[in-house]
């Protein structure tokens, strides 16, 4: 069958969507991959055909996210309107409101007869069109594609590469309809894809906003609420392949412990501010670090003696040999340390609220810290940083999170439920 994945032009979305990718692919499936045309290096890359939607003059750049927030007091009613817990939902909502609505939003304009910002849509229909998928998987960012798919007869689902946000703000819109009526407000997650969906003579139903099925890779005790069927898979840690070097092939003196903070946060200067201090906890322990910064993210730092730095290193190259990692919560690095065993120290401040919950999981199994940095001191986050590599607890905890991510299905095992999927989907139609 013919396959179109649609993802969002992030690293940190194409990543997770590889692995299925290259399992389609080895089962004799044709995989196209469709985004933003800033992702197709990335794409092709990692051996997949890109189709790159719209030009430059036709798609806005996926860097202009700022210039889609909503207005703080429609947050706000919105937020009133759907009930949303202060205490409980925080980051949920932090994150929903902010990053995810206004990314959703920067390629599916609101005035649907209007000419400006609708090539990544419209030459994606087209894409359909001529190609004919016979199924269409795509990043809940990016809900044009759910147009596309019906257009050309599709089967088609949404595939997450985190927890679903938009899927938790639709349950929650459908749970208090009467309050946003009466706030003047529409559906939050009908509301970005309406556009498109007239745009193209499409009509808008819970297949259009939630897809037909839903590729979810969070642990179940970590999913949001939601009305979308879901499809396990697990997430395969993938950020890229690069040459193993010769140090990394001796096995260390001392124990070994990563430091990352991800690629993405380089591209919003999110880390600036805790690398200071995560160089402070490690500096004099009698310990090998190796940290993945890149030189704009140590200009005018002192880098400790017992710290090698690496632009770039792949974490599944480098996990194996450590006994902690210390990083940032996303969720991409904390797969990769769960997929190895490694204990976690998770430094999540404000900027990172959305990564709070990766952190407070690893704590909840017994497999890692949370650490404030604007909460803790220097000698608070070195004391956590010494219990993860003393206390055997710590690598149990690490070793039952491993067991519940072998526990869920791998892409190879996916390949089959898609073609079943694939042909209810047709049969139905």
């Amino acid at each position: 069958m013919r396959v179109l994945i649609v993802v969002w032009p992030l690293t940190a979305h194409l990543n997770p969507t590889l692995p299925l990718a290259h399992a389609l692919q080895g089962a004799g499936h044709e995989v196209r991959i469709a985004s933003h045309p800033d992702l197709s290096p990335a794409i092709t890359g990692a051996g997949l055909h890109a189709i790159p939607l719209g030009t430059q003059q036709t798609i806005a750049a996926p860097y202009t996210v700022g210039d889609h927030l909503l207005p703080q007091d429609r947050v706000d009613r919105l937020a009133k309107a759907l009930s949303v817990s202060p205490d409980v939902e925080a980051d949920v909502w932090a994150t929903l409101s902010t990053y995810t609505l206004a990314s959703s939003r920067i390629f599916h304009p609101a005035d649907a007869s209007g000419s400006a910002g609708w090539g990544g849509v419209d030459d994606l229909v087209a894409v359909a069109g001529d190609w004919q998928p016979d199924l269409v998987l795509w990043d809940p960012n990016w809900p044009g594609a759910a147009v596309a798919a019906r257009t050309c007869g599709a089967a088609q689902g949404r595939i997450l590469w985190g927890r679903d946000f938009l899927g938790w703000a639709d349950h929650r819109a459908t749970a208090h309809r009467e309050e946003l009526a009466a706030a003047g407000l529409a559906h939050p997650v009908a509301e970005i894809i309406r556009p498109a969906a007239e745009r193209h003579g499409v009509e808008v139903d819970d297949e259009l906003l939630l897809g037909q099925f839903t590729l979810d890779p969070t642990p179940a005790d970590m999913r949001l609420q939601s009305r979308a069927r879901t499809v396990p898979i697990r997430r395969i840690p993938y950020s890229g392949a690069a040459e193993v070097p010769g140090w990394l092939r001796a096995t260390p003196e001392r124990p070994r412990v990563a430091l990352s903070l991800g690629v993405t946060q380089r591209m919003f200067d999110n880390d600036r501010v805790m690398i200071p201090a995560l160089l402070d906890t490690v500096d004099g322990l009698d310990i090998e670090v190796i940290a993945t910064l890149d030189s704009s993210q140590l200009a005018g730092l002192r880098v400790p003696d017992n710290v090698r730095t690496v632009d770039y290193l792949p974490l599944n190259l480098l996990l194996p040999s450590c006994a902690a990692i210390i990083h940032h919560g996303g969720i991409g690095t904390f797969t990769a340390a769960v997929a190895h065993s490694v204990p976690q120290l998770s430094v999540v401040d404000d900027r990172g609220i959305a990564y709070a919950a990766h952190a407070h999981y690893a704590v909840r199994h017994g497999a890692g810290l949370y650490a404030h940095p604007g909460h803790l001191t220097v000698a608070q986050m070195r004391q956590g940083l010494l219990r993860l590599l003393s206390e055997p607890a710590f690598r149990e905890g690490a070793e039952r999170l491993h067991a519940d991510w072998l526990a869920m299905p791998s892409p190879l095992d996916t390949v089959p439920v898609l073609e079943k999927l694939v042909a209810d989907h047709r049969a139905s139609s």
